[in-house]
């Protein structure tokens, strides 16, 4: 019988001790961190664009094709000055002749040269972008009067100083709206927010309006004057009760 009681006993002290110990790991899973997210976004014009404006002339020389676009070009900057005045800057990139061969009836090409064909290029910057907007239509135009050109752009951009400070601005705010939304799950259940424990901020996504465009890499759309920034923080907090 002694023995039998002290077996009984042994076994209610291991159920005690048991119990002691497994309370801890239960009041941990309850300060277990909550993850939230949070977002942001502003809308933002653009305070720069360029454009870039291709010409093409050809000719039965090198010479004449070159001079031919050069006086597109000069035709072309005449639409830019009148459009932008002193607020264009302009810069000529690269020129390019090559020779076009005849073609037999048989439709290979032969050793002659057929004639020439010449690009030239003009890079346009301004700060009025909503001028850069319509010298772009301006530039198109000129084909109605004969002149080949290209228009590539307007592109529309944020300066690196300005758009910094949209960053800010939006990471501040994502950062509240994840505390909000971390509040409002704790309270919910009893509980209340403790401190934070880790901070994870998404890439910012640079979009047209009304865009739900996203990338993992981020996107920067330069099409348009007016443009969304958005970015999305992940934050984890303490819950205590």
């Amino acid at each position: 019988m002694k023995r039998t009681a002290w077996i009984v006993i042994a076994a209610v002290g291991w159920i005690i001790a048991a119990g002691i110990v497994a309370r801890p790991w239960i009041t941990l899973r309850h300060v277990r961190p909550i993850t939230v997210k949070g977002y942001a976004e502003q809308e933002v014009t653009s305070d720069s664009a360029s454009l870039t404006a291709v010409v093409m002339a050809t000719g039965p020389t090198a010479a004449e094709a070159y001079q031919g676009a050069g006086r597109a070009l000069t035709r072309c900057r005449d639409v830019i000055a009148e459009a932008l005045g002193a607020r264009a800057t302009m810069v000529e990139l690269g020129t390019t002749v090559e020779d076009v061969p005849k073609v037999n009836e048989q439709g290979k090409k032969m050793n002659e040269v057929d004639y020439y064909i010449a690009h030239r290029r003009l890079r346009v910057d301004s700060s009025d972008v909503q001028s850069m907007e319509r010298l772009g239509r301006a530039l198109n135009d000129l084909n109605a009067e004969g002149i080949r050109v290209n228009v590539v752009g307007p592109d529309f951009f944020i300066s690196n100083a300005a758009l910094e400070q949209v960053k800010l601005n939006l990471i501040k705010a994502a950062t509240e709206d994840a505390h909000v939304r971390a509040q409002t799950m704790a309270q919910g259940s009893g509980a209340r927010v403790g401190r934070l424990v880790s901070a994870r901020q998404g890439v910012f996504q640079i979009t047209k309006r009304n865009s739900s465009e996203t990338s993992d890499y981020g996107i920067y759309d330069t099409e348009t004057i007016q443009k969304i920034v958005r970015v999305t923080v992940t934050l984890e907090y303490e819950v205590a009760r």
